[in-house]
Protein backbone atom coordinates (compact mmCIF):
# COMPACT_ATOMS: atom_id res chain seq x y z
CA UNK A 1 0.00 0.00 0.00
CA UNK A 2 1.31 3.83 -0.98
CA UNK A 3 1.15 6.77 1.24
CA UNK A 4 0.90 10.07 -0.35
CA UNK A 5 4.27 10.96 0.72
CA UNK A 6 5.61 7.43 -0.37
CA UNK A 7 3.95 8.03 -4.02
CA UNK A 8 5.54 11.36 -4.19
CA UNK A 9 9.17 9.98 -2.98
CA UNK A 10 8.67 7.36 -5.48
CA UNK A 11 8.02 9.29 -8.19
CA UNK A 12 11.09 11.63 -6.58
CA UNK A 13 13.00 9.24 -7.63
CA UNK A 14 12.37 10.85 -11.04
CA UNK A 15 15.54 13.05 -9.51
CA UNK A 16 17.50 9.24 -9.24
CA UNK A 17 16.65 7.85 -12.58
CA UNK A 18 14.46 5.32 -11.68
CA UNK A 19 11.32 5.54 -11.17
CA UNK A 20 9.81 4.12 -14.68
CA UNK A 21 9.02 0.49 -15.35
CA UNK A 22 5.97 -0.10 -12.46
CA UNK A 23 7.72 -3.44 -11.17
CA UNK A 24 10.66 -1.89 -10.08
CA UNK A 25 8.60 0.06 -7.64
CA UNK A 26 7.58 -3.22 -5.74
CA UNK A 27 10.09 -3.25 -3.25
CA UNK A 28 9.05 0.02 -2.33
CA UNK A 29 5.69 -0.85 -1.25
CA UNK A 30 4.94 -1.74 2.38
CA UNK A 31 1.97 -3.80 3.16
CA UNK A 32 0.95 -2.26 6.44
CA UNK A 33 -2.07 0.24 7.11
CA UNK A 34 -0.47 3.40 7.26
CA UNK A 35 -1.51 6.78 8.44
CA UNK A 36 -1.35 8.34 5.02
CA UNK A 37 -3.53 6.13 2.90
CA UNK A 38 -3.05 6.82 -0.75
CA UNK A 39 -2.37 6.67 1.14
CA UNK A 40 -3.10 9.31 -2.23
CA UNK A 41 -5.21 6.69 -1.84
CA UNK A 42 -8.71 7.79 -2.68
CA UNK A 43 -12.40 7.22 -2.56
CA UNK A 44 -16.19 7.02 -3.60
CA UNK A 45 -19.34 6.40 -3.32
CA UNK A 46 -22.14 7.09 -1.08
CA UNK A 47 -22.21 7.16 2.80
CA UNK A 48 -25.98 6.98 3.68
CA UNK A 49 -25.48 8.97 6.66
CA UNK A 50 -27.26 12.58 6.89
CA UNK A 51 -26.76 14.90 10.08
CA UNK A 52 -30.39 16.32 10.81
CA UNK A 53 -29.98 18.13 7.47
CA UNK A 54 -27.00 19.88 8.41
CA UNK A 55 -23.80 19.93 6.41
CA UNK A 56 -21.34 19.75 9.24
CA UNK A 57 -22.26 18.03 12.49
CA UNK A 58 -19.57 19.73 15.68
CA UNK A 59 -19.26 17.29 18.24
CA UNK A 60 -18.69 18.50 21.53
CA UNK A 61 -16.00 16.20 22.53
CA UNK A 62 -15.16 17.59 26.02
CA UNK A 63 -18.70 17.57 26.66
CA UNK A 64 -20.57 15.64 29.54
CA UNK A 65 -22.96 14.04 26.57
CA UNK A 66 -20.47 13.59 23.44
CA UNK A 67 -21.16 12.02 20.56
CA UNK A 68 -23.59 13.41 17.71
CA UNK A 69 -25.63 15.81 20.48
CA UNK A 70 -24.88 18.84 19.03
CA UNK A 71 -25.23 19.69 15.53
CA UNK A 72 -25.02 22.77 13.80
CA UNK A 73 -24.46 24.21 10.46
CA UNK A 74 -21.55 26.27 10.37
CA UNK A 75 -17.87 24.23 11.82
CA UNK A 76 -16.32 25.21 15.06
CA UNK A 77 -12.88 25.54 13.41
CA UNK A 78 -11.38 25.96 9.61
CA UNK A 79 -11.34 22.85 7.94
CA UNK A 80 -7.62 24.28 6.77
CA UNK A 81 -6.65 24.25 10.81
CA UNK A 82 -7.92 20.56 11.44
CA UNK A 83 -4.65 18.75 12.68
CA UNK A 84 -5.96 14.91 11.60
CA UNK A 85 -8.91 14.24 8.89
CA UNK A 86 -10.27 10.80 9.64
CA UNK A 87 -11.89 9.69 6.05
CA UNK A 88 -14.90 6.50 5.86
CA UNK A 89 -14.92 4.18 3.67
CA UNK A 90 -17.34 4.83 0.65
CA UNK A 91 -18.98 1.77 -1.32
CA UNK A 92 -16.55 1.62 -4.27
CA UNK A 93 -13.72 2.40 -2.34
CA UNK A 94 -10.74 1.31 -4.00
CA UNK A 95 -7.92 -1.18 -2.93
CA UNK A 96 -5.44 0.42 -1.56
CA UNK A 97 -7.92 2.14 1.31
CA UNK A 98 -8.32 -1.76 2.65
CA UNK A 99 -12.03 -1.00 2.61
CA UNK A 100 -14.79 -3.60 1.94
CA UNK A 101 -18.00 -1.81 2.47
CA UNK A 102 -19.12 1.88 3.04
CA UNK A 103 -19.09 2.66 6.82
CA UNK A 104 -22.66 2.29 8.58
CA UNK A 105 -23.99 3.80 11.62
CA UNK A 106 -21.95 1.00 13.64
CA UNK A 107 -18.53 2.20 12.42
CA UNK A 108 -19.60 5.57 12.57
CA UNK A 109 -20.72 4.78 16.79
CA UNK A 110 -17.09 3.37 17.04
CA UNK A 111 -15.22 5.94 15.33
CA UNK A 112 -16.83 8.83 17.46
CA UNK A 113 -15.91 6.35 20.49
CA UNK A 114 -12.17 7.16 19.79
CA UNK A 115 -13.17 10.90 19.97
CA UNK A 116 -14.71 10.28 23.26
CA UNK A 117 -11.74 8.21 24.38
CA UNK A 118 -9.48 10.66 23.00
CA UNK A 119 -10.58 13.48 25.17
CA UNK A 120 -7.18 14.50 26.62
CA UNK A 121 -5.90 14.83 23.20
CA UNK A 122 -8.50 16.00 21.21
CA UNK A 123 -10.27 20.11 21.72
CA UNK A 124 -12.77 19.81 19.07
CA UNK A 125 -13.94 17.82 15.94
CA UNK A 126 -16.37 18.20 13.47
CA UNK A 127 -18.34 16.12 10.77
CA UNK A 128 -18.27 16.70 7.14
CA UNK A 129 -20.36 15.36 4.73
CA UNK A 130 -19.98 14.76 1.39
CA UNK A 131 -22.35 17.32 0.19
CA UNK A 132 -19.69 19.76 1.64
CA UNK A 133 -16.71 18.12 0.93
CA UNK A 134 -17.79 18.32 -2.92
CA UNK A 135 -18.71 21.81 -2.84
CA UNK A 136 -15.10 22.68 -1.37
CA UNK A 137 -13.65 20.62 -3.92
CA UNK A 138 -15.36 21.99 -6.30
CA UNK A 139 -14.60 25.42 -5.44
CA UNK A 140 -10.75 24.84 -4.89
CA UNK A 141 -10.26 23.04 -8.16
CA UNK A 142 -12.82 25.61 -10.23
CA UNK A 143 -9.76 26.13 -12.85
CA UNK A 144 -9.58 22.33 -13.95
CA UNK A 145 -12.92 21.61 -15.68
CA UNK A 146 -11.16 18.08 -16.99
CA UNK A 147 -10.74 17.07 -13.19
CA UNK A 148 -14.90 18.54 -11.90
CA UNK A 149 -15.98 16.57 -14.91
CA UNK A 150 -14.13 13.56 -13.04
CA UNK A 151 -15.09 13.14 -9.91
CA UNK A 152 -18.51 12.57 -8.61
CA UNK A 153 -20.55 13.64 -5.33
CA UNK A 154 -20.59 10.25 -4.14
CA UNK A 155 -16.48 10.27 -5.14
CA UNK A 156 -15.54 12.28 -2.01
CA UNK A 157 -16.01 10.21 1.04
CA UNK A 158 -17.19 12.13 4.59
CA UNK A 159 -14.98 12.68 7.18
CA UNK A 160 -14.23 13.61 10.75
CA UNK A 161 -11.94 16.56 11.17
CA UNK A 162 -10.39 16.95 14.18
CA UNK A 163 -8.38 19.78 16.17
CA UNK A 164 -5.65 18.56 18.62
CA UNK A 165 -4.54 19.85 22.21
CA UNK A 166 -1.26 21.44 22.85
CA UNK A 167 1.10 18.53 23.89
CA UNK A 168 -1.21 15.55 22.37
CA UNK A 169 0.42 12.54 21.03
CA UNK A 170 -0.39 12.83 17.58
CA UNK A 171 0.46 9.15 17.00
CA UNK A 172 -1.61 7.81 19.80
CA UNK A 173 -4.99 9.51 18.04
CA UNK A 174 -3.98 8.31 14.69
CA UNK A 175 -3.79 4.80 15.73
CA UNK A 176 -6.56 4.55 17.63
CA UNK A 177 -8.79 5.53 14.83
CA UNK A 178 -6.67 3.48 11.94
CA UNK A 179 -8.23 0.38 14.80
CA UNK A 180 -11.75 1.44 14.16
CA UNK A 181 -13.79 -0.07 11.36
CA UNK A 182 -15.03 1.81 8.58
CA UNK A 183 -12.07 4.11 8.11
CA UNK A 184 -10.38 4.57 4.31
CA UNK A 185 -7.58 6.94 5.66
CA UNK A 186 -6.26 9.08 8.63
CA UNK A 187 -4.27 11.66 7.63
CA UNK A 188 -2.06 13.68 9.84
CA UNK A 189 -1.52 16.93 8.07
CA UNK A 190 1.60 18.37 9.90
CA UNK A 191 3.58 14.94 9.35
CA UNK A 192 2.22 14.94 5.65
CA UNK A 193 3.30 18.57 4.89
CA UNK A 194 6.73 18.44 6.37
CA UNK A 195 7.57 14.71 4.69
CA UNK A 196 6.43 16.87 1.29
CA UNK A 197 8.50 19.29 2.28
CA UNK A 198 11.48 17.61 3.05
CA UNK A 199 10.87 16.01 -0.98
CA UNK A 200 10.63 19.58 -2.34
CA UNK A 201 13.35 21.29 -0.72
CA UNK A 202 15.86 19.00 -2.39
CA UNK A 203 14.13 18.98 -5.56
CA UNK A 204 15.53 20.47 -8.68
CA UNK A 205 13.35 19.12 -11.60
CA UNK A 206 9.72 20.18 -12.84
CA UNK A 207 9.76 17.13 -15.64
CA UNK A 208 11.63 14.01 -15.97
CA UNK A 209 11.64 12.33 -19.31
CA UNK A 210 12.43 8.39 -19.03
CA UNK A 211 13.99 6.89 -21.93
CA UNK A 212 12.98 3.21 -22.86
CA UNK A 213 15.25 0.96 -21.82
CA UNK A 214 16.14 -3.32 -23.57
CA UNK A 215 13.47 -5.37 -22.00
CA UNK A 216 11.13 -3.11 -20.29
CA UNK A 217 7.81 -3.93 -19.61
CA UNK A 218 6.58 -0.30 -20.44
CA UNK A 219 3.94 -0.68 -23.24
CA UNK A 220 5.51 2.67 -24.81
CA UNK A 221 8.92 1.29 -25.50
CA UNK A 222 7.12 -2.11 -27.34
CA UNK A 223 8.64 -2.38 -30.72
CA UNK A 224 4.92 -2.46 -31.93
CA UNK A 225 1.80 -0.95 -30.08
CA UNK A 226 0.06 -3.67 -28.30
CA UNK A 227 2.48 -6.43 -29.42
CA UNK A 228 3.18 -7.65 -26.03
CA UNK A 229 6.49 -8.01 -26.83
CA UNK A 230 9.52 -6.22 -24.35
CA UNK A 231 10.64 -3.23 -25.10
CA UNK A 232 13.68 -1.86 -27.10
CA UNK A 233 15.95 1.15 -26.07
CA UNK A 234 15.89 4.62 -27.30
CA UNK A 235 18.29 4.75 -30.57
CA UNK A 236 20.92 7.59 -30.81
CA UNK A 237 18.77 8.97 -33.10
CA UNK A 238 15.55 8.96 -31.17
CA UNK A 239 17.45 10.50 -28.00
CA UNK A 240 19.14 13.59 -30.17
CA UNK A 241 14.91 14.12 -31.74
CA UNK A 242 14.23 14.08 -28.05
CA UNK A 243 17.07 16.43 -27.03
CA UNK A 244 16.43 18.82 -30.02
CA UNK A 245 12.48 18.92 -29.28
CA UNK A 246 12.96 19.96 -25.64
CA UNK A 247 15.37 22.57 -26.48
CA UNK A 248 12.86 24.33 -28.76
CA UNK A 249 9.76 24.16 -26.20
CA UNK A 250 9.11 27.60 -25.05
CA UNK A 251 8.15 26.26 -21.66
CA UNK A 252 12.04 25.37 -21.18
CA UNK A 253 14.20 26.77 -18.55
CA UNK A 254 17.22 24.18 -18.94
CA UNK A 255 17.62 20.22 -19.74
CA UNK A 256 20.11 18.35 -18.33
CA UNK A 257 20.65 14.98 -19.91
CA UNK A 258 21.68 12.09 -17.02
CA UNK A 259 23.12 8.51 -18.58
CA UNK A 260 22.31 5.30 -16.73
CA UNK A 261 25.50 5.30 -14.67
CA UNK A 262 25.33 8.81 -13.39
CA UNK A 263 21.12 7.58 -12.59
CA UNK A 264 22.99 5.20 -11.10
CA UNK A 265 25.12 6.77 -8.29
CA UNK A 266 22.00 8.91 -7.63
CA UNK A 267 19.90 6.19 -6.63
CA UNK A 268 22.55 4.75 -4.57
CA UNK A 269 22.65 7.67 -2.59
CA UNK A 270 19.19 8.17 -2.79
CA UNK A 271 18.80 4.96 -0.96
CA UNK A 272 21.60 4.21 0.70
CA UNK A 273 19.98 2.96 3.71
CA UNK A 274 17.83 0.38 1.83
CA UNK A 275 20.95 -1.46 1.16
CA UNK A 276 18.36 -4.92 -0.22
CA UNK A 277 17.52 -2.49 -3.21
CA UNK A 278 20.58 -0.92 -4.20
CA UNK A 279 22.10 -4.56 -4.58
CA UNK A 280 19.08 -5.75 -6.64
CA UNK A 281 19.34 -2.82 -8.94
CA UNK A 282 22.17 -2.86 -11.77
CA UNK A 283 23.42 -0.02 -13.64
CA UNK A 284 21.36 -1.58 -16.74
CA UNK A 285 18.53 -1.29 -14.66
CA UNK A 286 18.61 2.84 -14.92
CA UNK A 287 16.73 4.85 -17.14
CA UNK A 288 18.09 7.62 -19.19
CA UNK A 289 16.75 10.51 -18.45
CA UNK A 290 16.29 14.28 -19.73
CA UNK A 291 15.64 16.79 -16.32
CA UNK A 292 13.60 19.79 -17.54
CA UNK A 293 13.40 23.41 -14.98
CA UNK A 294 10.19 25.42 -16.42
CA UNK A 295 10.54 28.76 -17.03
CA UNK A 296 7.55 28.99 -14.62
CA UNK A 297 5.62 27.27 -11.80
CA UNK A 298 2.80 26.86 -14.09
CA UNK A 299 2.45 23.26 -15.21
CA UNK A 300 3.16 22.59 -18.64
CA UNK A 301 0.42 20.48 -20.50
CA UNK A 302 1.29 20.52 -23.87
CA UNK A 303 5.01 19.80 -22.86
CA UNK A 304 4.17 17.13 -21.34
CA UNK A 305 1.56 15.91 -23.51
CA UNK A 306 4.24 16.22 -26.35
CA UNK A 307 6.73 14.63 -25.24
CA UNK A 308 5.18 11.43 -24.47
CA UNK A 309 4.43 10.57 -27.73
CA UNK A 310 8.41 10.91 -28.74
CA UNK A 311 9.32 7.67 -29.90
CA UNK A 312 11.94 6.18 -27.76
CA UNK A 313 10.16 8.02 -24.28
CA UNK A 314 8.76 5.30 -21.70
CA UNK A 315 7.31 7.83 -19.11
CA UNK A 316 6.66 11.55 -18.40
CA UNK A 317 6.89 12.28 -14.87
CA UNK A 318 4.92 15.57 -13.90
CA UNK A 319 6.21 16.72 -10.20
CA UNK A 320 3.39 19.31 -10.24
CA UNK A 321 0.88 16.27 -10.65
CA UNK A 322 2.50 13.94 -8.33
CA UNK A 323 1.60 17.37 -5.83
CA UNK A 324 -1.74 17.69 -6.97
CA UNK A 325 -2.22 13.72 -6.10
CA UNK A 326 -1.27 14.22 -2.82
CA UNK A 327 -3.46 17.31 -1.94
CA UNK A 328 -5.98 15.68 -3.25
CA UNK A 329 -5.73 12.66 -0.99
CA UNK A 330 -4.88 14.71 2.01
CA UNK A 331 -7.76 17.45 2.23
CA UNK A 332 -10.37 15.17 -0.03
CA UNK A 333 -9.23 11.40 0.48
CA UNK A 334 -8.92 10.98 -3.17
CA UNK A 335 -7.50 8.43 -4.96
CA UNK A 336 -6.84 9.88 -8.31
CA UNK A 337 -4.41 8.54 -10.83
CA UNK A 338 -2.11 11.37 -13.24
CA UNK A 339 -4.88 10.86 -15.99
CA UNK A 340 -7.51 12.14 -14.42
CA UNK A 341 -5.64 14.59 -12.27
CA UNK A 342 -3.30 16.23 -14.72
CA UNK A 343 -5.04 16.88 -18.66
CA UNK A 344 -3.13 14.84 -20.72
CA UNK A 345 -2.42 12.16 -18.11
CA UNK A 346 0.86 14.31 -17.12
Amino acid sequence: MNSPVEDRLREALAEAGAAVDQSALRPLRVPERRRFRMDYRLVTAAVAVAVAGSAVAVLAVGGAEGGRDQLTAASVFSRADADVTVFLCTATAPKETGCTAAAGPEQRDMIERVLREQQSQIAASQWVSQATAYDDFRERYAGNQALLDAVRPADLPPSYQVKLRQGADRRQVTSAFLKAGGVAAVIDHAESADAMAAVQKGQKTDVNVFLCTAGTSLPACAPKSGSGKKGVAATADQVKAIQQTIQQMPEVKDVVFEDQAAAYENFKQAFKDNKALVEATRVQDMPQSFRIRLKSDAPAWALVDKLKRQPGVAQVVSHWCIDERAALHADFGLYLPDRTVCPGGA
